[in-house]
């Protein structure tokens, strides 16, 4: 019987040490970081443009 499921994958340790596990862990909090800000800084971007459209053809205040 012919089946389409794809083949299961093992799960195994990684052979990283300590430290890299650790160094992986700081860069990658740094980059979390880093993309919230950004995403934070689009939003509040694209709510200001919002608030000077609306007030400007009259539709606020």
């Amino acid at each position: 019987m012919m089946t389409d499921r794809m083949p299961r994958t093992e799960i195994g340790r990684s052979n990283w040490t300590d430290e890299q596990r650790a160094e992986f862990l700081r860069r990658r909090r740094g980059r979390n970081w880093l993309l919230l800000a950004a995403l934070g800084a689009l939003s509040v971007m694209i709510y200001g443009i919002a608030v000077v459209k609306l007030h400007e053809y009259g539709q606020m205040w």
